[in-house]
């Protein structure tokens, strides 16, 4: 789905049902916060309008599914940065700070004798048949 068309895409009955329990979960989920029997009793007629008229949440589903597919445009970015951030640069930082070469970098292209090691292992059939 290209960036122009984010909000241009079909609506079938299915969606528009599932767009509708989300309206019916976020005045719930409000309603928590700020408790309200009118918020409650919204919630219910939205549930019963939903069970027998689902179509009618058609013009919601296109906002509720266009702004998932927005936020889904960016939040990886934003998932994987925080991910980053929180575990591999402080793992980074230590093996820096108690000077561990856990791949060997330090005698690359030092000596004239490779940095690989050597494994001498014949393959049997077992290897091929139980790779792990």
């Amino acid at each position: 789905m290209s960036n122009n068309n984010i909000f241009q895409q079909e609506i079938n009955k299915d969606k528009a049902k599932d767009a509708g329990m989300a309206l019916v979960l976020i005045l719930l989920l409000v309603s928590l916060k700020f408790p309200n029997n009118n918020l409650y009793l919204a919630a219910l007629f939205i549930l019963i309008i939903n069970m027998i008229y689902p179509s009618i949440f058609k013009p919601f589903a296109y906002l509720w599914y266009g702004i998932s597919n927005l936020l889904g445009l960016f939040m990886p970015k934003i998932i994987l940065s925080i991910v980053y951030f929180i575990l591999v640069v402080p793992v980074a930082l230590v093996l820096k700070l108690f000077r561990i070469d856990l791949i060997n970098l330090n005698n690359f292209k030092k000596e004239t004798k490779s940095v690989f090691k050597t494994r001498n292992h014949t393959f049997e059939a077992n290897d091929i048949e139980f790779p792990y």
